[in-house]
């Protein structure tokens, strides 16, 4: 018996089928990508929430009345200012957006009035969360959103 001549078919459906599954998972990829993005954003927004809070409740606690920002993230761990020990964070947090310590900022009077981000990736929101501080004209970057206490 002679087989009759075989034409292709069935490898070329197979090609086009891996090709279709190959974009599924490419967009696949590309959604949990920017889940997971917006959830580090969250994180960010969220820690950095705790630390504008802490710094608030430390400068607002002086003993005194001689307010005063922390010298040293540190210090709002364990505040020995006072006769009985305060702590104002758990622990210090660290940014979701780059797994590292955040960035402190100085206020011009002294001490860390804030923290903010290393990361340069631009984020996913269009504009800033309300619980940061951005510079006008700004906000192309993670590390523009900055949490900050400013006294006020």
């Amino acid at each position: 018996m002679r087989r009759k001549r075989q034409r292709g078919v069935g490898y070329l459906f197979m090609l086009l089928a891996v090709a279709v599954l190959s974009l599924g998972a490419g967009k696949a990829v590309e959604v949990y990508t920017t889940s997971a993005q917006r959830e580090r954003e969250a994180e960010l927004v969220h820690a950095g929430a705790l630390y504008r809070q802490a710094i608030k409740d430390y400068y607002l606690s002086a003993p005194g009345g001689q307010r005063r920002y922390p010298a040293r993230l540190e210090d709002l761990l364990k505040d020995s200012r006072h006769l009985v020990t305060r702590r104002y964070l758990r622990q210090l947090y660290v940014d979701p957006m780059t797994a590292q310590a955040f960035t402190p900022l100085l206020a011009p009077q002294g001490g860390i009035w804030g923290v903010a981000s290393s990361s340069s990736r631009s984020p996913i929101r269009a504009k800033s969360p309300n619980e940061a501080t951005v510079l006008p004209g700004s906000a192309l970057s993670y590390q523009d959103w900055r949490f900050i206490y400013d006294g006020a």
